[in-house]
This record gives C-alpha cells, sequence and structure tokens, in this order.
C-alpha cells in the first residue's frame, strides 16, 4: 500500500516537472511540494508558478532553496538559473553566488568544459557573468541552429534535451558525421574570435522542452572590457566546440565513476500521451554510476531507428538479488546502440538519471564494487561500446 502511494506521489511530481499537469492554485502547488520538499526541479517550478501569480517574494524564496539544492547534487547550471531567477524577483542588497562559488572548485570541472569555464573565474568575475546570463526556454521540437547559421550566443543547458547533428557538408570545417545528445550542464555556441562571423557547423534541435541561459556575444564583450580574463577562458570553451565528435564529448563518457553490477532490471518506457501504456521490458544492468546506467535489452527486437527510444523518458526497478531489495530510479533515455553479441544483435542504451535517490546509489556501492584492474577491462569495453553517445 505504501509503496503504491510513493508510486503515485512520483506520478505526481513527474507529470507536473513534464508540463503534463496544470496547477491552478498557489495551494494545491504548496500540497504537492509537502510531498517531496527536497525536490529543486519542484521548488523551481513552484517559483515559476509564484512568478506567475505576482507573489514576488515568496518566488524568491523558492528560487533560493531550489538553488541551495542544485548546488549539493551537483547540477550547477541549473543552480545558476535558479540564483539568477531569484536576483530577477527578489529584493536583494548585493548580489552573491558563494555556494556556486565554492561547488565549481570542489568537483572535477575539468571533465566538463562548461563547469571548467566557470570554474576558473574569481569570484567578482563569476558573478559579472551571471549577471549577463539570460534564461531562454524552448518547446520540444524546436530547430534551434541549422548548419552554417550565424552564431551570435552560447547557450548553457540548465534543463532538457537537445540533439546535435554534424554533417559532412558543412562550409565550417571538415569533420566526420555524428550525432549526440546535449544535455544539463553542457553548453553550444561558438562565437570567438569575437570581431568573426562563425558558422553553426550542426542541427541543433530540442527533443523535450529546455531552459537554457544564453550569454550573447555584445554581453560577452562588455564582460570582457572589465574582466580581460574572461577573453581566454571563452577562447578555451569554445575551441572545444571545434574537431571531431571524440574531442567535443569523450571527456563526458568517464565524467561519473562507473560500477559494474550485472542484475535484472524492469525497464518502463513511459508514453508520449497520458492515455497511452509504458512499454515494459525486462533487461540486463551493465553499469551505473551516480549520473546514469547502461542497460542491454537483449537480442534486437526493437524496430525502427534510434530516435525511436533516444529522448524517451523511462523508469529502472532495480533488484539486487543477493541483497534482497529492489528500488526505482527515473531518467532520460540519451543514446541506443546495437552491438554484436555471439551469432546475434543486442541493444544497447544509455539512460542519464533524472533521480537516483543519494541512499540507493550509495547501497548499489556496496555490492558494485570492483578492483582497478577489473574497472580498466570494463572501461576498455565500455569505449568499444559507447564512446560515441556520451550518456554522463
Amino acid at each position: 500500500m505504501l509503496d503504491e502511494l510513493t508510486e503515485k506521489s512520483n506520478d505526481v511530481v513527474n507529470s507536473v516537472l513534464d508540463g503534463s499537469r496544470t496547477i491552478d492554485t498557489p495551494e494545491e502547488f504548496k500540497e504537492i511540494i509537502e510531498t517531496d520538499p527536497e525536490n529543486p526541479s519542484l521548488l523551481l517550478a513552484y517559483g515559476d508558478s509564484l512568478v506567475r501569480g505576482t507573489m514576488f517574494d515568496e518566488a524568491a524564496r523558492a528560487y533560493k532553496k531550489s538553488a541551495g539544492l542544485f548546488v549539493k547534487s551537483g547540477a550547477i547550471v541549473q543552480a545558476m538559473l535558479s540564483k539568477i531567477l531569484q536576483w530577477g524577483v527578489g529584493k536583494v542588497s548585493e548580489r552573491e553566488c558563494r555556494s556556486i562559488y565554492r561547488a565549481l572548485r570542489d568537483i572535477k570541472s575539468e571533465e566538463i568544459p562548461s563547469l571548467h569555464f566557470f570554474a576558473r573565474m574569481s569570484y567578482s568575475e563569476l558573478i559579472a557573468v551571471m549577471e549577463e546570463l539570460e534564461q531562454v526556454q524552448f518547446s520540444s521540437g524546436q530547430v534551434l541552429r541549422e548548419p552554417d547559421d550565424p552564431e551570435f550566443s552560447i547557450f548553457f543547458i540548465a534543463s532538457g534535451l537537445l540533439g546535435e547533428n554534424v554533417n559532412s557538408h558543412s562550409s565550417t570545417e571538415e569533420s566526420e558525421p555524428f550525432t549526440a545528445t546535449l544535455t544539463e550542464n553542457m553548453f553550444f555556441g561558438d562565437i570567438y574570435p569575437f570581431e568573426e562571423e562563425n558558422l553553426s557547423p550542426s542541427r541543433i534541435e530540442t527533443i523535450t522542452d529546455v531552459r537554457l541561459l544564453r550569454f550573447s556575444k555584445p554581453d560577452v564583450m562588455r564582460v570582457c572590457r572589465k574582466h580581460p580574463n574572461i577573453i581566454f577562458l571563452i577562447m578555451e570553451l569554445c575551441q572545444t566546440r571545434r574537431g571531431s565528435e571524440s574531442q567535443r564529448y569523450s571527456p563526458l563518457v568517464r565524467a561519473a565513476t562507473r560500477y559494474q553490477l550485472q542484475t535484472k532490471v524492469i525497464l518502463k518506457i513511459l508514453p508520449d500521451e497520458k492515455n497511452e501504456s509504458p512499454f515494459v521490458l525486462k533487461c540486463i544492468l551493465e553499469d551505473v554510476s551516480k549520473s546514469g546506467a547502461c542497460l542491454n535489452l537483449g537480442e534486437k527486437y526493437w524496430t525502427g531507428s534510434s530516435a525511436d527510444l533516444v529522448g524517451k523518458r523511462a523508469k529502472m526497478l532495480i533488484s539486487v538479488p543477493k541483497a534482497s531489495i529492489s528500488f526505482e530510479a527515473t531518467g532520460n533515455i540519451m543514446w541506443k546502440r546495437e552491438v554484436p553479441h555471439d551469432e546475434t544483435t543486442h541493444i544497447l542504451v544509455g539512460i542519464q538519471f533524472v533521480q537516483m535517490a543519494e541512499d540507493d546509489f550509495n547501497f548499489l556501492k556496496k555490492y558494485c564494487y570492483v578492483g582497478d584492474g577489473e574497472q580498466n577491462m570494463i572501461y576498455g569495453l565500455w569505449e568499444s561500446y559507447v564512446k560515441k553517445e556520451p550518456y554522463r
């Protein structure tokens, strides 16, 4: 009975976050908040609803709390979004972001170019940049860039998924065709050198609704006049957008430590429409990290292109037989890949978690430890399977 109530509560929260459920009053939203008071995404949405109701002081408090919780979870760009929204509606004598500044120094920012960009700023530089960042939102299915479109801004992804497709026909560079999924804490856009017109090398389209922080070229140049160090950081950031796919995305593959755990998983692929039933699959969990997992769906039986799976929301029921316990994790399918297995073909998918409880992940780690040699062997197999399709 308790499990049913918990699942129902989670479904309500997820429906609010994905926009399929409309909340009519702040009181109704507050009741939902009480079911999951430490969910920063829910608090961010609550702040948005309070702004629509012109309840600005309460909205500022909701944004402030969501920023702190995002910082704790390592979702730095989302924390920055919450803090910027707080500044926009709250009466503050001095804008501050010290918790974000400290968090950027505690994480391995060099593995994620956008975070490495922010982590190497002084506190005054970070404040100056955040004051110029502007929130923009787009619904799913919108094309934001076509090859050879002029680049006027850098976009940092706070939430949602985008697909990037590079083909060999772009006049800006000679690069191998590839497709990748862009997600939270990543970025796109190349505006350096400032005096030149840079052209997009790729087509970028929203897979889900997205929230981005835009850093436009005029705003960048204004900050750089006051803080010259930002010029070099922008130059290095933009350089990561050039060259081959492996140069752009390979650092993200190992952004989180993975643990090998081959155990049974029930995967529910959630439908796009509310009145449809989820598609349920029995599969094997190959490995897991705090940010995502690799699943083996078994022999090829899913027809159609990768687009049939990529971008779908999913729930995983993870079972640990030796501990006689199971629990759920929710996420988004980031990639799909077909790999040979004996005389058959198996389907691998990568899932990035939207929600994995800290206690559940710590419990998993107790049953997932392997030595360094084995870990290196696992990584070698991982690279041969999915290095072209990062999910973490």
